[in-house]
C-alpha cells in the first residue's frame, strides 16, 4: 500500500484511535502493537507494545502481545513474579477494519466458551476464518507462541489448528480491510 494503514482517517480519525475508540468501552486497557516510531508519534507511552520479532506482519504483533508483561508488572520488585498478559484473553483487532461497529466486537466477547481457544468471525465469502478481529484464549496463544517458534508466521493456519468458536458477522462488509490502495 505504501502508507502506514493505521494512519489513514476515516470519519475524522485515524484509523488506529477509531479502533481504540470501539475497544474502550469493551476492554480493560487498550493496547497497540507499533514501532517505536508510532510509539512516539502517537503518544501512546506504555500502552504500546513494541515488536520484538520485527518482519512478520500481523504475526510479530500477536508475538509481542502475548510474551508482554502487564504494566503493573513492570514496576515490580525482583521478589513479585510478573503476570504475563496470556493469563488473560485478548480481543484483537487489526488497525484496517474501518467498517466494525461496537456490536460486532461485543458478539464475539458474547460468544466466548469455556472449552474453545478462539472466538472468530467466519467470512462465508471467502470460506475463512479472520484472526485479526478474534478473541484469543490463553490456549490459543499458547498454541501461536509455540507454533511460531517452530517458524509459522500466519495467524490464520495457527488458529485453525485451536477449537473455534465462528460466529457470522452481522454484515460481511465489516471483514473488509484496507489492504488495497
Amino acid at each position: 500500500m505504501g502508507r502506514d494503514k493505521a494512519e489513514i482517517v476515516y470519519a475524522q480519525l485515524p484509523q488506529w484511535r477509531a479502533v481504540e475508540e470501539l475497544l474502550r468501552p469493551l476492554c480493560a486497557e487498550v493496547f497497540w502493537s507499533c514501532t517505536p516510531t508510532q510509539q512516539s508519534q502517537w503518544g501512546i507511552g506504555e500502552r504500546a507494545i513494541i515488536d520484538a520479532v520485527v518482519g512478520h506482519g500481523p504475526a510479530g504483533g500477536l508475538h509481542a502481545a502475548f510474551t508482554s508483561t502487564l504494566p503493573q508488572a513492570r514496576n515490580m520488585t525482583s521478589q513479585q513474579s510478573p503476570q504475563l498478559h496470556n493469563s488473560c484473553a485478548w480481543l484483537v483487532v487489526g488497525c484496517d477494519y474501518p467498517l466494525l461497529q461496537p456490536r460486532d466486537l461485543q458478539s464475539l466477547l458474547d460468544a466466548r466458551e469455556p472449552n474453545a481457544d478462539a472466538v472468530v468471525f467466519f467470512d462465508k465469502q471467502k470460506n475463512e476464518i479472520e484472526p485479526m478481529i478474534a478473541v484469543w484464549e490463553p490456549s490459543a496463544q499458547a498454541q501461536f507462541l509455540a507454533v511460531f517458534a517452530r517458524g509459522e508466521f500466519s495467524p490464520r493456519r495457527i488458529l485453525r489448528s485451536c477449537k473455534l468458536t465462528m460466529i457470522q458477522p452481522s454484515d460481511q462488509s465489516i471483514l473488509s480491510n484496507r489492504n488495497t490502495p
